[in-house]
């Protein structure tokens, strides 16, 4: 975080609330949000990399369907087989086609 970024949070943290004011800022995060262009998982092999594999788009969800994407995905690491095509990079676009609230 930049000293300017710093700066603003404790203007708005001394605005909101006031107890806090003088309060150290003792950590910061970030919370990621991943998503893909039509809203489904990303669940592929890369292109040009075939002991490679992309796995992501869930955002708030990954953390709920996590258990049930890593069984899937390694199922299809250790036994074969073809990946669902809605979860393949092919369905995915560059552009956005969703609306995300």
């Amino acid at each position: 975080m930049t000293r300017e970024t710093l700066e603003q949070v404790q203007r708005y943290v001394a605005n909101r609330f006031p107890a806090l004011a003088a309060a150290p800022l003792i950590a910061s995060e970030v919370c990621q949000y991943e998503n893909t262009s039509n809203g489904d998982f990303l669940i592929d092999r890369h292109p040009d990399r075939p002991n490679v594999w992309l796995v992501g788009g869930g955002s708030g969800h990954g953390f709920k369907h996590g258990p049930a994407v890593g069984e899937y995905v390694a199922t299809r690491v250790v036994e074969g087989g073809e990946v669902d095509r809605r979860f393949s990079l092919a369905t995915k676009d560059r552009v956005q086609k969703r609306t995300v609230f």
